[in-house]
């Protein structure tokens, strides 16, 4: 580790540094949660390619903006902000103050010498799915207590700062519990930006059951400033902030920092930075011009940070500040490098076409053997009887964009494949979303889909299944899924049966926002080690009535469930928020249930959060769960599906 000596600049505003479940074990009459091996019910070894080629336009055509001057509004409520396009010029593109119920989306903003969204005393405000760019700032949030503010979903290329300005998203004095900024993807071009952090938490406080969440953002670019980096948590203190399964490509002078605070948290993210002339460190702790920062977490990093010397300068905690806990479970120097993000980071055509809407194009099924290098991307499919997409020994495909669904089978269906790519896609009224079987090879990529209403029934019913999956880099994550009671018959929102990861690439199920399940007495959340495997990790994860249960480990070696959200209300078919049990047979080995914040009642109107079978032992990390958390059904946002 390379050491140096502290340096310090004036305090601004944005004051930066140079360098930057009580688990209530019942004995309960378990309707039995193992599951079946579930095998395709049409496999095929001689399946015919189709003709791609469109047969006539769907009904949902590409929105486009419309020329607007800039807005600013002073206590309005209950309206929506959308498909505008902005040019700011020397003031904000959007200005609210004092305002409350509003939900910004879809709209192209930007060349502006002040910010895109200006946001002052506001609560319950949702910014998604906008472009953003050539702006001071991106998202400005300021004097905020209310709650409530979702910067989630969004793009922006560019931001022009000077400092103290030029983050994607700055939170400045932000308090109160559903607060986020996540899942948003932004770049800075060198010789086109000037920004300063890309994500900036100042004087912020979430709470210990609802911390601020920056979960799953994608930030590639940085510099030249000589103070400015990625994330920076705990700027001149607050509390209760959380960075999760973040990817970062040559953010900035740092990657990711703990400038201050109590209970800050940077677990599970990838940095990565080749020399620059600005470059630092890839994670620092340092309560700057602040008492020390005090219950931090660094944990389950992949760290890869070489300065401007040319030297590996992966961590570093200031003389005087305790060592976060996890910070053995990091790895420093670790095996990636600029490919971690795409090439491609922010669609281009955002700044003339709405982020979240595609042209469908009415297709018949797609049934593929042997395909490979090929997108399937705006189709709009019924399945009838059969998948809406099925390929068979397939590899290098990415299925983008596409709405499917109203099939007595699955959405899509893998057989035997790898490499496969599944993100943006509309999926409902299907046996089950996503089903992936007797993959080895890996790759299988399930992001940033939205599902709604599946049909069943068991043993189908997931939103995505893993059945008999290995290999590295194959991930659940990201996804929207809701089931509505009496539209629907699911079984698991997200099964993992029989399937493998390996130690440094285990089977991540991350991000997701789930809500609804039952009336399945079996079915519920999110369900790992089905029948064994090993090496899959559940975290950051939000679940809201998913069903019987709300996540469990029933098999395996090396399964973690960390830092997820679940509540359930009383219904006929709840029972259990978070159990570990060997329902194959073997006990569950080298298991970990840490950070979860749990309130699940069962169908006795009883609290049952958590249980561990007889026979199988304590979990890591038992202790630092929060059963009986502060939690109810708005940890989830009352629109969760926008199909």
């Amino acid at each position: 580790m390379v050491t140096w000596a502290a340096k310090t600049k004036p305090q601004t505003i944005y004051m930066k540094a140079q360098l930057l479940f009580i688990a209530m074990v019942c004995i309960i009459a378990w309707s039995s949660c193992s599951k079946t091996e579930i095998k395709p019910s049409n496999q095929t070894t001689s399946l015919t390619h189709v003709n791609f080629s469109s047969t006539r336009l769907a009904t949902v055509p590409y929105a486009s903006y419309a020329p607007s001057s800039p807005i600013n509004l002073t206590g309005s409520h209950d309206i929506t902000i959308s498909g505008k396009s902005i040019t700011g010029g020397t003031v904000p593109a959007i200005t609210l103050k004092n305002c409350y119920n509003v939900h910004i989306t879809q709209n192209s903003l930007g060349n502006s010498t002040s910010i895109g969204i200006y946001l002052i005393n506001c609560k319950n405000i949702t910014v998604d799915y906008n472009y953003i760019t050539n702006v001071s700032t991106g998202v400005d949030v300021e004097n905020t207590s209310g709650g409530g503010i979702i910067v989630n979903y969004n793009q922006f290329l560019n931001m022009k700062g000077p400092a103290p300005h030029g983050q994607l998203v700055m939170f400045n004095t932000v308090s109160g519990a559903n607060n986020s900024i996540s899942y948003n993807k932004g770049e800075n071009i060198a010789g086109q930006s000037t920004p300063e952090d890309a994500i900036n938490v100042y004087k912020s406080n979430g709470t210990a059951s609802s911390p601020i969440t920056i979960a799953g953002n994608w930030i590639r670019g940085g510099g030249p400033s000589t103070t400015g980096g990625g994330i920076l948590l705990g700027n001149s203190g607050g509390s209760y902030q959380v960075a999760s399964n973040n990817i970062l490509v040559n953010p900035g002078q740092y990657g990711m920092a703990i400038g201050g605070g109590d209970h800050i948290s940077i677990t599970n993210n990838s940095i990565y930075a080749a020399a620059q002339s600005f470059t630092n460190v890839g994670i620092y702790v340092w309560g700057q011009g602040v008492p020390p920062c005090t219950n931090s977490t660094i944990s389950g990093n992949k760290v890869k940070f070489i300065n401007k010397n040319g030297t590996e300068n992966d961590s570093w905690v200031a003389q005087g500040e305790a060592t976060p806990t996890g910070w053995s479970t990091n790895t420093w120097g670790a095996n990636i490098d600029a490919s971690i993000l795409p090439a491609v980071v922010v669609s281009q055509a955002a700044a003339t076409m709405p982020i979240d809407n595609t042209t469908y194009v009415v297709s018949g099924v797609i049934n593929l053997n042997g395909s490979h290098d090929i997108t399937i991307s705006g189709k709009s499919i019924n399945g009838g009887s059969v998948p809406a997409i099925t390929l068979t020994n397939c590899y290098n495909v990415h299925i983008t964009k596409n709405m499917l669904g109203n099939s007595s089978n699955v959405g899509i269906y893998l057989y035997n494949c790898y490499n496969i790519t599944i993100d943006y896609n509309c999926i409902t009224k299907v046996s089950a979303g996503v089903l992936a079987v007797d993959i080895t090879n890996g790759g299988i990529i399930v992001n940033n889909n939205q599902f709604k209403n599946m049909v069943g029934p068991m043993p189908h019913g997931q939103f995505v299944q893993f059945d008999n999956v290995s290999g590295a880099n194959n991930s659940i994550s990201y996804n929207r899924g809701e089931n509505i009671f009496g539209q629907s018959n699911p079984e698991d929102a997200v099964n993992i049966y029989k399937s493998n990861g390996t130690a440094s690439s285990p089977i991540q199920v991350v991000g997701n926002w789930i809500r609804g399940g039952g009336p399945s007495t079996s079915g519920g959340g999110i369900m790992l080690g089905d029948n064994g495997g090993s090496y899959q990790v559940a975290s950051n994860n939000i679940l809201v009535n998913p069903g019987e249960y709300g996540m469990a480990i029933a098999g395996g070696d090396n399964i973690s469930i960390t830092n997820n959200s679940t509540y359930a209300a009383a219904q006929s078919f709840t029972n259990i928020g978070v159990y570990v049990w060997g329902q194959s047979g073997s006990p569950c080995t080298n298991t970990t249930v840490n950070g979860n914040q749990v309130k699940f009642f069962n169908k006795s109107n009883i609290e049952n959060d958590a249980w561990v079978a007889t026979g199988e032992a304590t979990p890591s990390g038992w202790s630092t769960n929060t059963f009986g958390a502060n939690i109810n059904a708005s940890i989830l946002p009352t629109v969760l599906i926008s199909f």
